[in-house]
């Protein structure tokens, strides 16, 4: 919202709005996937599930644990320290009140009241998104209508798999692609994060027909960057 806040003050018209991390990089040229967004017709691609529905890809246990408490995160924890404090989660399955995960660091949380309903149903899905401009000015209006809404997902685990989503598929207002347009593997998952890929993984990732692919390790695996660059120019040269 900042980045959206900061091109309202310059002036700068967008047609869409496409979020990546330095962990990310492009599988296809930009103007193909632009291209590709242009000439959909939707308003968005998203990855979006209803969050307790019969689609879901979530349990409902992961569900009503992140979205249904309120957490405050204690401190930061190294991969060792999770694996280390992982057992205390077991507190999570015998009563209903406190939840204790160590994912996204220490973090405690308390049965809360929701602001969920019939007009605002939880969604969930991959906090990766392409979309148009008129989705993001929605969403730039609601957060500034509805206060309340975005301070309960501040304090929700892993708000940003679930905010947009839950925001915009409850307008009922827009055409959304259920495709993120990222290639990810979560196979093997640990605390709930994707792998980094390796040279392996990317002919599986350039056939997905995903724009951009994550995570990468890029000090670990250097090599992968010169092989989707060469793989970016062959693609070029062939329009």
């Amino acid at each position: 919202m900042a980045a959206v806040d900061w091109l309202n003050g310059e002036g700068i018209p967008v047609d869409w709005l496409v979020n990546i991390t330095g962990q990310d990089y492009p599988l296809r040229p930009l103007d193909q996937s632009e291209a590709e967004l242009v000439d959909s017709g939707a308003d968005g691609f998203m990855e979006y599930w209803d969050a307790l529905g019969p689609q879901s890809h979530w349990p409902r246990s992961r569900v009503r644990s992140r979205y249904y408490f309120q957490h405050r995160r204690l401190v930061g924890l190294s991969p060792r320290a999770k694996r280390m404090l992982r057992p205390i989660q077991a507190v999570n399955r015998v009563q209903p009140l406190v939840r204790l995960h160590v994912s996204y660091g220490l973090a405690v949380g308390r049965r809360a009241r929701t602001p969920f309903g019939p007009d605002l149903r939880l969604h969930g899905g991959s906090a990766f998104a392409s979309l148009s401009w008129p989705v993001v000015a929605y969403l730039r209006e609601y957060f500034d209508r509805r206060p309340d809404v975005v301070a309960y997902f501040r304090r929700c685990l892993s708000p940003v798999e679930a905010v947009f989503q839950t925001i915009v598929c409850s307008s009922g207002q827009f055409n959304l692609v259920p495709d993120c347009k990222r290639y990810f593997d979560f196979r093997g998952s640990q605390f709930n994060h994707p792998k980094s890929l390796t040279a392996e993984d990317l002919p599986r990732a350039l056939a997905s027909g995903a724009h951009f692919a994550r995570k990468f390790d890029y000090e670990r695996h250097p090599e992968l960057l010169d092989l989707l660059d060469a793989h970016l120019a062959a693609a070029a040269r062939q329009e």
